[in-house]
């Protein structure tokens, strides 16, 4: 009967643990995930967007759209400027089939170094029946900034609808990249509720500390499925799951060492808490003394 309510007791853990983690997986969308941290998409966008490197990006943009190259090739830098840029830049024009529906930034991204800063901004261009992604990379240094990128690229959806969490249409690394988060998540929370449960004394918030860590990190791109390897990584707690206003969701897992040791160890944690009783011998019976 012990041994059934243990077993009863274990599956009812493992259980919750998996619903309480596909609750959030299920759910994800995005719009309702970001005011869950007091954000919209075009809030948080704003917050890390420089205002000026996105002025210049639009401007520039629209410069192609007027077919006013010299202008800018004049704020092209020099590494990327040749002979070829007046008719790429043509090039890039042909794409807009008209004017567009409605304008909006769906990425900014910002490198620092020391003594320049390198921002990507990627504007999308709506129309009747398709979309353009523009991406300006702007380089600021000294005060002065010049474009060191300039691209144009149709897409045959938005960049909302490309980048959404959905099972459907996904391939093989996509389907393996959930399936390790949601087994590292359980296999942790697991470990963190039975070390929770027992009674090993000033040792569970070592085990708890060391439960939640992971080492190793592997990213995992939903959209495109990538997979990315970084070896020198340490995080807590060992998966996490985040996305951009309009960039894709990021899936982040590491190995979860310390809730492998804890599970591996606790049989012996417990035994070493177990306080030693000792049972005292019954003497010898009356009158055995003298029989002796």
């Amino acid at each position: 009967m012990l041994q059934r309510h243990h077993l009863f007791e274990r599956g009812w853990i493992s259980c919750c643990c998996v619903v309480l983690l596909c609750l959030p997986i299920v759910g994800c969308n995005r719009d309702s995930w970001l005011k869950y941290f007091g954000y919209d998409r075009a809030s948080l966008l704003k917050t890390y967007t420089p205002r000026d490197d996105e002025a210049l990006a639009l401007h520039s943009v629209d410069l192609l759209f007027q077919d006013r190259y010299d202008e800018i090739e004049n704020r092209l830098d020099a590494s990327i400027r040749n002979s070829d840029t007046h008719e790429h830049l043509v090039e890039m024009s042909h794409l807009f089939p008209s004017k567009p529906i409605s304008v909006k930034t769906v990425e900014a991204r910002i490198i620092r170094s020391s003594d320049s800063r390198t921002t990507s901004i990627t504007v999308e261009y709506e129309f009747a029946r398709s979309w353009l992604l523009a991406q300006v990379v702007i380089r600021t240094k000294d005060g002065l900034k010049t474009i060191t990128g300039f691209s144009v690229n149709p897409t045959a959806e938005p960049v909302e609808v490309m980048n959404e969490f959905t099972l459907d249409d996904k391939g093989f690394s996509q389907y393996a990249g959930l399936l390790l988060t949601l087994s590292v998540a359980a296999l942790t929370l697991y470990a963190f509720v039975s070390c929770v449960r027992m009674k090993i004394g000033a040792k569970k918030w070592v085990w708890l500390l060391a439960i939640l860590a992971g080492v190793c990190r592997i990213t995992v791109n939903w959209t495109t499925g990538v997979w990315l390897f970084t070896p020198l990584a340490l995080h807590i707690p060992p998966v996490t799951i985040s996305c951009t206003a309009y960039g894709p969701w990021i899936l982040q897992v590491f190995s979860p060492v310390g809730a492998i040791a804890f599970l591996r160890l606790r049989k012996g944690l417990a035994s070493e808490a177990m306080p030693l009783t000792i049972v005292p011998q019954a003497g010898p019976a009356n009158g055995s003394s003298a029989q002796d």
